[in-house]
């Protein structure tokens, strides 16, 4: 689908979402039940403030619109054992809810590393801290969509929030791949018995 640069990102991150849900029912619906239903405006604020950062329109978009793919996670004492069908985003991430935005803000943080306080994650793997974070001190209209890994700078990969999330849609839709911005390895989209992977 062509991209149209006179919508606002909130409009291009509703529609691509709902291109991409609307996909994930008719073809990985066992990835569509993990999805959790959207959060309130008055729960976002709340994190807003113990983060004492503020969260991006365009990331609040989304979050009202559904709060991470986290619905079959289970709580193990103090801990959240994740479901395999939570990751559904490229690279096989998973779309963080919002109490695990928080914390996952916060570890980093908190970890000695070199994580800004403009950092906010939206996206990363199950079992390692390998993502996709939101840089709102960019100094740009819109933040850009980040890349993260273990022991790594951050670099950037897509221009922002709608550009990842229109690039997701495309590429389950049968346009090819999707591949962040100076990155070699193009992720492709397979389904195996309703298990989508991303090879």
């Amino acid at each position: 689908m062509r991209k149209d640069s006179a919508l606002s990102q909130e409009v291009r991150i509703r529609c691509a979402w709902t291109r991409i849900t609307k996909w994930l029912g008719e073809n990985a619906p066992s990835h569509a039940e993990a999805i959790n239903p959207g959060v309130s405006q008055r729960l976002i604020d709340a994190a807003e403030e113990e983060m004492a950062t503020a969260i991006p329109a365009e990331l609040r978009v989304w979050l009202l619109l559904n709060n991470g793919s986290t619905a079959k996670d289970v709580l193990e004492g103090s801990f959240y054992q994740p479901h395999p069908d939570s990751a559904f985003l490229p690279g096989n991430k998973v779309f963080l809810d919002l109490r695990q935005i928080v914390d996952a803000y916060r570890d980093f943080l908190a970890g000695g590393a070199d994580w800004q306080p403009e950092w906010i994650p939206f996206s990363q793997q199950s079992d390692a801290p390998y993502g996709y974070f939101l840089d709102t001190g960019a100094g740009s209209a819109q933040a850009p969509v980040m890349y993260f890994a273990e022991a790594a700078l951050p670099k950037l990969a897509f221009p922002s929030l709608a550009d990842f999330l229109e690039d997701t849609a495309n590429a389950l839709e049968g346009s090819g791949g999707i591949c962040a911005l100076g990155n070699r390895v193009t992720y492709r989209p397979i389904t195996d018995a309703g298990v989508l992977r991303w090879i």
